[in-house]
């Protein structure tokens, strides 16, 4: 049993913005890559899970980022399941670069999910076993539920076909894009992100109309996205940033 899973990937230029660093979203692309296939060595992947009738939901994320890696690195992941925290299921990562130096740190938790109810099901299920790693942590603290305070709507969109997955509801990192596209050029040429937190709170569906929204605070930025047709928020995001070093 791989109780630490590890794995590599190098930086193409699809993954990467205007300034050849690579998307947040694509970093998270690559972590939930590689939480999927430690998931499936430690026999908790899609399938088994699908036959008892559950799948994963990623619900909670906080990333700290020291460097975000460059077109053309190749990056190696760690990750690890470490315990439970209420009813998620905690799992912790670090990235490195080739010279072996951290770059991120991250914490995520996850919930298991009844395909049929749709609703959050208690950690202690027969046949769901995981290690626990204790003691070992990417960052202290587990992310918090998050309260936002927005004041600025910066567009509406409508969802379509390539941010649908193939279980018809947008996949989590488009969330990320959305909350990144909430910036001009200049915010970019000023400043780098060190770091971020969501919370996921609803399925986004192919055609729903949406709108997000912003409030910025010294170098913190709150963001939440609202489904107008029924109101619901979908997920709530803080992101940190510091200024380019001159």
């Amino acid at each position: 049993m791989h109780t630490i899973w590890k794995e590599n990937f190098e930086i193409k230029s699809y993954n990467v913005d205007f300034q050849q660093k690579i998307k947040p979203s694509a970093l998270m692309q690559f972590f939930q890559e590689v939480a999927s296939n430690h998931a499936a060595s430690l026999g908790v992947g899609y399938d088994p899970l699908i036959e008892k009738g559950l799948f994963w939901a990623l619900s909670r994320l906080k990333v700290e980022i020291i460097r975000m890696p460059s077109w053309g690195e190749t990056i190696f992941f760690e990750t690890w399941p470490c315990g439970t925290e209420g009813l998620f299921f905690r799992r912790d990562f670090i990235i490195y670069d080739s010279k072996e130096q951290e770059i991120v740190r991250g914490v995520s938790g996850w919930l298991l999910v009844g395909v049929t109810n749709l609703r959050p099901q208690r950690p202690v299920i027969p046949g769901i076993v995981l290690p626990k790693n204790t003691g070992r942590r990417a960052l202290d603290s587990f992310p918090e539920r998050i309260t936002t305070i927005t004041e600025q709507t910066v567009f509406r969109k409508t969802v379509a076909y390539n941010e649908i997955d193939q279980n018809l509801h947008v996949n989590n990192t488009r969330y990320l894009d959305w909350a990144t596209d909430c910036f001009k050029v200049e915010q970019y040429n000023e400043y780098t992100l060190s770091g971020f937190t969501l919370e996921f709170l609803s399925e986004t569906h192919w055609g729903d109309e949406i709108e997000l929204r912003t409030g910025t605070f010294g170098e913190k930025t709150d963001i939440d996205a609202l489904e107008l047709s029924s109101g619901s928020l979908l997920f709530k995001a803080v992101l940190n940033w510091r200024p380019h070093e001159v």
